[in-house]
Order: C-alpha cells, then sequence, then structure tokens
C-alpha cells in the first residue's frame, strides 16, 4: 500500500500560497480589505479545497508576498504568477485595502 501525501501537503500537494493565489485571482480587480484576507479567504481554502487553515496563518503569507512583491519584484511568487497589488486609499476608516491586478 502507498503512502498518500495529500494529507500532510493538503489536497493534490496544494500549498497555501498557492491556495491563496488562486484567491486572489477569483477577487481580481476588486478592492480587498485585510479583514477579507483572514475571513473570505480562510473560508475559499476551507471549502474549495476541504483544507483546515488558520485566519493568522492565511494573513502571515498574504503579508510576506507584499513584503516580497515590494522588496523583489520580479522573483515575487505575485509577479510570478501574473499578479500585481497596489494598496488602495478609502474613506472606509484606518483598515488597509488592496487592489490585485494583472502584472501585464
Amino acid at each position: 500500500m502507498a503512502f498518500s501525501f495529500d494529507k500532510v501537503m493538503g489536497v493534490k500537494g496544494r500549498s497555501n500560497e498557492a491556495m491563496l493565489l488562486e484567491w486572489l485571482k477569483s477577487r481580481k480587480d476588486t478592492l480587498i480589505g485585510a479583514h477579507e484576507v483572514q475571513l473570505t479567504a480562510v473560508e475559499y481554502i476551507r471549502t474549495m479545497f476541504q483544507k483546515p487553515v488558520t485566519p493568522d496563518t492565511i494573513s502571515r503569507l498574504w503579508r510576506k508576498m507584499r513584503e516580497d512583491f515590494r522588496t523583489d519584484k520580479e522573483n515575487s511568487i505575485l509577479y510570478r504568477s501574473g499578479l500585481k497589488y497596489e494598496e488602495q486609499l478609502t474613506n472606509r476608516g484606518k483598515q488597509k485595502y488592496y487592489k490585485v491586478t494583472d502584472a501585464n
């Protein structure tokens, strides 16, 4: 009997990073609030991939993706996935909002 890595690596070996990127692609060209990453992205991953993830894990991953994009754009996972992000100013309070678009 062969060992299945599905439970170790998530559904079909997808990483949290890959699943978050899929969620970001599904939200292209819309405003994404910081709270949505912790709520909506987590629910998306749980529903679409049946993988339990914590809001803090996804939030840290999103923060790392943004930091990598700022410091080394061409080598960042966002850019290599064909995406870029911009911070958006809104009058919705202190929360930060982002807009993810195609990199090209």
